[in-house]
């Protein structure tokens, strides 16, 4: 076989491999979302536990390749073929939602941290779905993500397994997920104060 013919498979096991990484990063993210629910100090007092392992240097530079390898690969596989039924078309519909996320999302955060020199904590998230007019923006966005995450997965499931009910638990799942998020950190769209260096971080953009 030749080396262009090996390049679809090794393709595949590098979005594979890079996907299994995530999954689990995303796993405890979500998690620690979830703790929104409980107001900002639970939130931030998780989120501590978590970074203990997912920001020391090793992790966090295998989580960085990880996105990298996962937006670049998934581009390539997801125009590959003809998308024919449902769950292929819902694949590569999310998929490209969350290769746009994860290059912004990965970005605002590095920017966040190395340029504003702000604590990307639960306020860095929260200060776009509580300050009009970046909720507009901010709701569907998080929303969105969430929901291609397990679209993704749910679709990927299908097409393995063939199984409709399974794939059907795993989209609802998260859709539900991401109301509750977006519920918590809006305080069940209450609002909720956010501190004045965030405030002015979000307002250089959605003044």
């Amino acid at each position: 076989m030749t080396n262009a013919g090996n390049r679809p498979t090794l393709i595949k096991q590098l979005h594979y491999g890079s996907g299994i990484v995530l999954s689990l990063f995303i796993g405890f993210h979500l998690l620690n979302q979830l703790f929104s629910l409980a107001g900002p100090d639970t939130h931030i007092a998780v989120m501590e536990k978590f970074r203990h392992v997912y920001r020391h240097p090793v992790i966090e530079t295998l989580l960085l390749s990880a996105v990298f390898i996962q937006v670049v690969s998934g581009s390539r596989l997801l125009f590959n073929r003809k998308k024919k039924i449902i769950a292929e078309k819902i694949q590569l519909y999310s998929g490209i939602y969350l290769s746009f996320f994860l290059i912004v999302h990965v970005s605002a955060v590095i920017a966040g941290r190395l340029t504003a020199q702000l604590d990307t904590n639960f306020y860095f998230a929260g200060v776009g779905l509580n300050t009009y007019p970046a909720t507009l923006f901010f709701i569907p966005y998080y929303l969105l993500a969430v929901c291609s995450i397990s679209m993704h997965i749910a679709s990927l499931n299908f097409l393995k397994t063939r199984s409709k009910w399974y794939s059907c638990l795993i989209g609802a799942t998260g859709v539900l997920v991401a109301l509750l998020i977006i519920a918590g950190y809006t305080n069940c769209f209450q609002w909720r104060e956010m501190p004045l260096d965030y405030r002015l971080f979000i307002g250089q953009y959605f003044g």
